[in-house]
């Protein structure tokens, strides 16, 4: 019996990839090599999905396309083990459900979001979110499934009302369910972006992540001035500033806001993360920020923190009031 020959749409659809980036990972990198069809269309094996839903993996944690294409399916998945799961965390991606598990939520989430139907989305939620968790939950079905929606919105299949009839639905879901069953945690983590940082569900897939690291994350929003990120540093009594970049935003500002918040905050470790951090490795340097690139790394730095801080006090840094 042959094995079952995949459009390019479907892929597209599978993966979250758009069928550009599909096209040009072929082309420029040899990521995967499809058969054609009698008449010229590109056909993806089942083994190509999944080698092309590991890279995107592996890629929204921050490495680059041509440094992984070639790899096989065997070594990409070690790659994100050791990525993702190097830490002593309780996420493992042995305890990943199948992927042809995760796809059957794909499909019948686009189904729901063609139809605007919450309670049967929030109900397909359900049942990824205990097979899943909400880490792996944001990585496996939402980004894919985000992307996917922000394609066909481009394309003009879906409308804009269907995107964020999801990205609201989704923001929801998790901030409800990771409010639930909660264990008291000692060590605090401010997540500040000084600039427009407009993905609500990036900041929010950081939070999970230093919660399933046993930090308790404390995200004030958005364009946060170096006098407030003080005042939220000291009144949370945290043992931890995180600074997100924004790899859309206007950066320009970022380096005198940098050297502002360590003005303010001398002497505890600050990790800066973002894919683009290597832009800044000026005032990084001048400043003593610790650069964290993607979410093995936060994991990794989370966990070596969290050691440092467990005996140390927390120090007030802003000047007292004069009486």
């Amino acid at each position: 019996m042959s094995e079952t020959k995949h459009p390019i749409q479907i892929v597209s659809r599978r993966t979250g990839l758009s069928t550009d980036v599909i096209r040009a990972w072929e082309r420029r990198y040899k990521a995967v090599k499809p058969i054609r069809s009698s008449n010229g269309r590109r056909l993806y094996s089942d083994n190509d999905v999944k080698k092309l839903m590991l890279l995107q993996r592996i890629i929204s944690g921050g490495r680059r396309i041509g440094d992984i294409a070639k790899l096989n399916i065997q070594n990409l998945e070690d790659l994100i083990e050791s990525d993702e799961s190097a830490t002593v965390g309780k996420a493992s991606l042995a305890n990943r459900p199948s992927t042809g598990s995760v796809m059957e939520h794909f499909d019948g989430s686009i189904e729901a979001i063609r139809e605007l139907d919450a309670s049967k989305l929030i109900q397909l939620f359900e049942v990824a979110y205990q097979e899943l968790g909400p880490v792996f939950l944001l990585e496996d079905l939402f980004a894919p499934l985000i992307q996917h929606v922000r394609d066909e919105c481009r394309l003009g299949s879906f409308r804009q009302s269907q995107e964020k009839f999801v990205v609201e639905l989704m923001q929801s879901f998790l901030l409800i369910n990771s409010s639930k069953n909660k264990k008291p945690l000692s060590n605090k983590v401010l997540i500040i972006s000084p600039i427009s940082h407009n993905d609500n569900l990036s900041m929010l897939r950081l939070c999970l992540v230093c919660e399933d690291s046993d930090w308790m994350p404390i995200y004030v929003g958005t364009s946060t001035s170096a006098d407030e990120v003080l005042f939220s540093y000291e009144q949370g009594r945290c043992n931890l500033l995180m600074v997100v970049v924004d790899p859309n935003g206007n950066q320009q500002f970022l380096p005198n806001e940098l050297r502002k918040i360590r003005s303010l905050i001398k002497d505890d470790e600050i990790l800066i993360f973002g894919d683009t951090t290597s832009s800044y490795q000026d005032v990084i340097k001048e400043t003593g920020f610790t650069s964290v690139n993607n979410i093995g790394e936060l994991r990794l730095a989370l966990d070596r923190i969290k050691v440092l801080t467990e005996f140390k006090p927390v120090i007030l840094h802003a000047q007292p009031e004069q009486t």
